[in-house]
């Protein structure tokens, strides 16, 4: 595939003849290459559909100088959508995103509903509160984290992220890709991800807090937060469904690919999620 730009965001695309698109929102210090079995499986879950697979900006291509937050963000990818919603002549995408992708697509659904059409939300980091930002923990954990690994070599940090996100060593060189992130990006980035709250704008809004084609899921091997994150996100989201994910980790579009590819395609084309023995369907 071809890397693109538009303005300073960076995607990879498939499939672009077709009208029905998906855009695929990364987590945070990740980039478009977690997708990769998405795009190997284009052909057996994806055909008939335009992929896109974009760099949230301050991550992988999508360069910028200004520091990364999730209000900007969400601004550049709806700029975005527009373009692509406006040179397709169709009305709306379907958005997959991921930990903090989903809480920029949150913020782009509260702004402009009318531009999406089915939202897929995976491993949510949502905050009770926010934090000021000089008295942060998120702040204050990610400052002692960069001393310490700024001690380590560069292997021991790769494998240490190949950890915690829970994946294959086959990755390692796709994760090396992390530390190219400087250490007040990844502060930042670790800040927006972990004080993200639900604009109190959304709970109010009716129209968006009743909509039918949400789906939220989430991990048993993830973090409690993403656990809560996920519950409480139902609780405002009325008619949404609420699926967990059996020993899911945060990854497991890349470790259980062939469920997640299923599960994504089937609730995108009539909102069906079949049941097995990995998944339980709660609501």
């Amino acid at each position: 595939m071809t890397l693109k730009h538009f303005n300073n965001l960076a995607y990879e695309e498939i499939g672009e003849e077709n009208s029905k698109t998906i855009l695929f929102l990364h987590a945070k210090l990740l980039d478009k290459w977690i997708w990769k079995r998405q795009k190997e499986d284009y052909d057996k879950y994806f055909k008939g559909f335009h992929c896109i697979f974009l760099d949230l900006p301050n991550h992988g291509d999508s360069i910028s100088k200004e520091e990364f937050s999730i209000d900007k963000s969400s601004i550049e990818i709806s700029e975005f959508i527009n373009h692509i919603i406006s040179n397709k002549d169709i009305e709306k995408v379907n958005i997959v995103a991921l930990g903090i992708g989903g809480s920029i697509a949150i913020e782009i659904l509260n702004e402009n509903p009318n531009i999406i059409d089915n939202l897929i939300l995976s491993g949510l980091e949502i905050a009770d509160y926010k934090e000021s930002e000089s008295d942060s923990i998120a702040n204050g954990l990610a400052k002692a984290q960069s001393e310490y690994l700024n001690e380590k070599s560069d292997m021991f940090i790769t494998k240490a992220y190949l950890r915690y996100f829970g994946i294959k060593k086959e990755h390692y060189n796709d994760m090396e890709k992390i530390l190219d992130i400087s250490i007040n990006d990844e502060r930042k980035i670790a800040f927006e991800s972990l004080n993200y709250t639900i604009p109190e704008s959304l709970k109010d809004n009716k129209d968006i807090i009743e909509k039918d084609n949400i789906l939220i899921i989430y991990g048993t091997k993830e973090d409690l937060n993403c656990t809560k994150s996920a519950i409480d996100l139902k609780s405002i989201f009325t008619n949404a469904k609420l699926v967990e994910i059996i020993r899911g980790n945060h990854l497991w579009n890349i470790i259980d690919h062939d469920l997640f590819n299923t599960i994504i395609r089937n609730f995108i084309r009539d909102h069906h999620i079949e049941d097995n023995s990995k998944i339980n369907i709660l609501e």
